[in-house]
């Protein structure tokens, strides 16, 4: 691994920092293309420039620019394609846009296969990527298009986001949704057209998506994902850069395969959305609510006190289960483990139960007002009376009811008594 850094160092320095900041861009770009559920469009415009490749190595050979402009090209029209498509048709969505990019590569391939005998025109390049095979315009060209993409995405950042998530707020402050929708498809599209050489028309689509879904697992806020994107982006270019001369693997499949690796590691780890997480989070939120429910059992019986297995008849918790959360609350001062498998509240126990039937009682009385079936009422109450920082809210607004729907009295906070 040593070696092969310092190989790419001392020999491919520019080529890694080209595709470093194509990784980058197609990590900014990204977070636009989640947001808005663009993913197959980025895959389409991504297959659809190859007959623009192709004419322009045609009309001009393989200049960079001429090619830039024969894939933009064709990648604008893809978009306008299939906006036509969708607006005056009966097809609509995923529909339109597998009619055209498949049409459009069709094309590409029909035209390749008309090329003169004798033509050197390598498509696995254009397939699969291969920075190492590109010229120094060619690098330079990827570096301006990664700088321009991220340039307007940081100077237009706010319309940019409006138009994103509330496009009806965009426009009624007097942005063109619409507009800022194509600038979102032309940045994409340059983009595509950028990454091409470094990762290929098959893996560019992925480069895209991987970090700028790795860092929506980590935040919900837009500029600290957008920064998180571009690092994640940036890293996964150039450590798949590296790995490919240590593995002798392909480059742009080796971007791709890190970019994953990437999204994996997030998916799993993330300390918010992550799937550790929550299951974490889960357990913690069922053993919460089945204390809850075995407090608020123990403070409806006569004395405060049952057996377990009277309190697993009426909680539907396990008598193991029941036990197990009983040693735990008894070591927490809530409860008192008595002889004969009998728990009994302790005064802070009686506290923290008669706050769960006040939440109760109040949520019953407020679904009552809303005219739930009176037959609903107690089973939604079970399962929102563990939003106790809502009770207060749910109070005032109601005017601090004493009774709720049944009859039964609504604790006040500092009252203690009437808990059955």
């Amino acid at each position: 691994m040593i070696e092969a850094v310092r190989i790419v160092l001392s020999g491919y320095g520019l080529e890694l920092a080209a595709s470093m900041l194509v990784g980058m861009a197609c990590g900014v770009i990204g977070c636009f293309v989640i947001l808005r559920g663009m993913a197959m469009v980025g895959d389409a415009i991504s297959h659809a420039v190859l007959p623009g490749v192709v004419v322009a190595f045609m009309l001009a050979g393989t200049g960079p620019l001429a090619l830039f402009l024969g894939a933009m090209a064709a990648g604008v029209l893809t978009t306008v394609l299939i906006n036509l498509i969708q607006s005056n048709s009966r097809i609509k969505g995923d529909s339109a846009i597998g009619l055209v990019f498949t049409v459009f590569f069709a094309v590409g391939v029909i035209l390749i296969s008309a090329l003169p005998r004798g033509t050197h025109f390598d498509l696995k390049c254009f397939l699969f990527g291969n920075p190492l095979a590109v010229s120094q315009p060619d690098l330079w060209m990827m570096v301006i298009v990664a700088a321009m993409v991220c340039g307007i995405v940081f100077l237009l950042f706010h319309p940019l986001r409006a138009a994103s998530f509330d496009p009806v707020m965009a426009a009624s402050i007097g942005l063109r949704p619409k507009a800022v929708h194509y600038l979102v498809m032309f940045l994409l599209a340059a983009t595509v057209v950028a990454s091409l050489q470094a990762v290929g028309i098959i893996m560019v689509v992925a480069m895209i998506i991987a970090p700028g879904a790795t860092a929506y697992q980590w935040t919900d806020r837009l500029g600290v994902m957008l920064a998180l994107a571009a690092v994640v982006g940036l890293f996964s270019a150039g450590l798949g850069f590296i790995v490919s001369f240590w593995q002798n693997w392909p480059t742009g499949p080796a971007m791709t395969v890190v970019a994953g690796g990437l999204f994996i590691l997030s998916m799993f780890f993330s300390p918010r959305y992550g799937i550790i997480a929550s299951t974490v989070r889960r357990k913690k939120n069922t053993r919460h609510i089945a204390v809850e429910d075995l407090l608020k059992a123990l403070a409806r019986l006569p004395e405060f006190s049952a057996t377990v297995d009277r309190l697993a008849d009426s909680t539907g918790l396990k008598a193991e289960r029941i036990r197990s959360l009983g040693r735990n609350l008894s070591k927490k001062g809530l409860i008192d483990v008595l002889e004969r498998d009998t728990f009994r509240l302790t005064a802070r126990g009686e506290e923290q139960a008669r706050g769960m039937l006040r939440t109760h009682r109040l949520w019953e009385v407020l679904l009552s007002k809303a005219g739930i079936d009176e037959a609903q009422i107690h089973p939604m109450a079970e399962r929102l009376e563990h939003a106790h920082e809502l009770a207060d809210q749910i109070d005032l607004a109601l005017g601090s009811p004493e009774l709720d729907p049944h009859g039964r009295k609504i604790p006040r906070k500092e009252e203690k008594e009437d808990r059955s």
